[in-house]
């Protein structure tokens, strides 16, 4: 099975808040055959058989700040039927297949069922697990704004402003911030926005650049 074939074929089925503000942008992908490092997260990924697809999902933003990078990583065995599946919640992963919670949803037809953090977009096997988290609403609305970058692969590549940091911040408490509801509906990811992570990896840093050029005259 080809690479892109794999991906499409296991694309994860993403739950949103119903109230969410913040559209995705595009899908990278890496296929594993063999275990090895990620290509796009610190961590080691073993594949004892079949293959793992790793998924890295980029928004423009996070409530709290500008770009946004999470991952999900679906395990298949040789017969081809999905076994595991992990998501990244804020720089660290959680299992997405766990029986016995509530709200959770088995893999329909090999697609795993994720559900979407209320802006910040960290995954979890059900939506109402985010309400564990003591600043889910608030992080949506009193506490939303943020730099261009926090973290992440792309802090070496692009160098933001104090303009862009300070637009950045208007923007999101304008025209971002939200209450959210932890009423979640699947939303279908278009095939068009999967992409293979080398072409995403290249093409964040000029999104970026692009946002704060944006911002920069609408937002002044």
């Amino acid at each position: 099975m080809e690479d892109r074939t794999a991906a499409l074929r296991y694309l994860p089925i993403l739950h949103f808040d119903r109230a969410e503000t913040i559209p995705l942008r595009a899908v990278g992908y890496a296929v594993l055959r063999r275990s090895g490092a990620s290509p796009s997260f610190r961590r080691y990924l073993a594949v004892p058989e079949g293959l793992v697809v790793e998924y890295q999902y980029y928004w423009d933003y996070d409530i709290q700040h500008m770009y946004d990078l999470e991952h999900i990583w679906v395990y298949v065995n040789a017969q081809g039927q999905v076994y595991h599946a992990e998501g990244s919640f804020h720089g660290r992963y959680m299992n997405l297949l766990v029986p016995g919670i509530a709200g959770a949803l088995p893999p329909e037809n090999g697609h795993v069922h994720a559900f979407c953090q209320p802006g910040k977009h960290a995954f979890l096997p059900a939506g109402a697990l985010f309400g564990l988290l003591p600043d889910w609403k608030e992080c949506c609305n009193d506490l939303s704004g943020g730099d261009v970058l926090v973290g992440g692969p792309f802090l070496g590549r692009y160098f933001p402003t104090p303009g862009e940091n300070a637009r950045s911040r208007r923007y999101i408490r304008r025209h971002l911030a939200f209450a959210p509801t932890l009423d979640f509906a699947p939303l279908p990811t278009p095939e068009e926005a999967v992409m293979p992570w080398e072409a995403l990896y290249a093409a964040i840093p000029g999104w970026i650049a692009q946002e704060c050029a944006r911002l920069k005259e609408d937002e002044p």
